[in-house]
């Protein structure tokens, strides 16, 4: 199963989060692939070119059960191989960091960290935007036009069954940036992502990807598990 820390409801948007980051394969590509349709070799050149992210999120979910929306805002860092960190700042702070070594999945509110290892995301899940993988070897894809920005969507299709079942890109026309991700899973949930204020390459200290567990809190260690990671 992927790694899935036990939270309350209040928690979901960056739960959310954090089961997609632990769902997605790791995706990256290479040179060799020919015959793709132009929206999908600019993506693969976007993110083959990118070795560390920084930018303003918002995180939209539709929820089937409620019928409602929910929304969060915050801030994402990444940096290759295998580092990122997600930090929510609305409605709920909530914080979710990788070293590449060990993931962190911390809510103040609850006073409550999740611990698990990196390393159970080898080859099978996903650290968004982290990894150089061949794209072709995890993903197959589709390409339709964006209704509202009429822009090129890119759609992957995990090759290997798991909770994500689609993930769809938009990338910005007049820059190398991401301005949208979504994601549809298996229970129907679907999450859109929106990005602001990007910055590609830039520099990113170490310590981003460092967590220091707060005192008084309680640490939940997940166990790792063989393999039933999609």
């Amino acid at each position: 199963m992927p790694y899935h820390p036990p939270v309350k409801y209040h928690a979901y948007l960056g739960h959310g989060l954090f089961w997609l980051l632990c769902c997605l394969p790791l995706w990256g590509w290479t040179a060799e692939q020919v015959s793709l349709p132009d929206a999908v070799k600019r993506l693969q050149n976007f993110l083959l070119t990118v070795k560390t992210l920084e930018a303003d999120f918002v995180q939209r979910i539709e929820q089937p059960e409620s019928g409602l929306p929910a929304e969060s805002r915050g801030h994402i860092s990444t940096a290759k191989p295998g580092r990122f960190r997600w930090d929510y700042q609305t409605p709920n702070q909530q914080t979710i960091v990788s070293d590449g070594q060990t993931i962190w999945f911390y809510e103040p509110d609850l006073a409550q960290v999740t611990v698990g290892k990196a390393k159970r995301l080898d080859n099978t899940p996903a650290v968004l935007l982290s990894s150089d993988l061949p794209l072709h070897t995890v993903f197959s894809w589709r390409t339709t036009e964006d209704p509202q920005l009429h822009l090129p969507v890119v759609h992957l299709l995990p090759k290997k069954e798991g909770s994500i079942k689609e993930i769809e890109l938009v990338l910005d026309p007049h820059r190398d940036e991401l301005l949208k991700l979504t994601t549809r899973d298996s229970l129907g949930h679907v999450s859109h992502f929106t990005f602001e204020h990007m910055r590609i390459n830039q520099p990113i200290g170490s310590g981003r990807f460092q967590f220091e567990i707060p005192a008084h809190v309680d640490v939940i260690e997940e166990q790792s598990q063989s393999s039933d990671a999609p």
